[in-house]
């Protein structure tokens, strides 16, 4: 799986993309981070954002935080719903989570880039 994100990754349309996103800025960086990882979940998203980022730090927070949010987040997210096996689970779920996903973005957001 991670080969095949990196070789994604690595296609002209999306280095493009990925590109025109400014990584260069952390704060960009950031919330590429947060954003990906509500596309294509938290895991995928830290391999695309490293072939085209050196900030890890700046990575690891925007992913981990990114996991919240919409149920692709995090494939964690995914299979915990799925075992529970509840249908209304999953619109409780984001009930929850959109909520919880901006705050924890923009406190974690504060704290990165605020206390310097």
């Amino acid at each position: 799986m991670f080969i095949d994100l990196r070789l994604i990754a690595e296609l002209p349309a999306v280095e493009e993309l990925v590109g025109a996103a400014g990584l260069d800025d952390p704060q960009h960086l950031y919330l590429a981070g947060v954003f990906a990882s509500q596309a294509i979940s938290n895991v995928p998203a830290a391999i695309l954002l490293a072939e085209h980022a050196d900030d890890w730090r700046v990575i690891a927070w925007a992913v981990n935080v990114g996991g919240f949010g919409l149920l692709i987040g995090s494939l964690a997210n995914l299979i915990a719903l799925r075992l529970l096996g509840e249908r209304q689970a999953w619109w409780s779920f984001h009930a929850w989570s959109q909520p919880f996903l901006g705050v924890v973005a923009s406190l974690a957001g504060a704290w990165l880039f605020l206390r310097q």
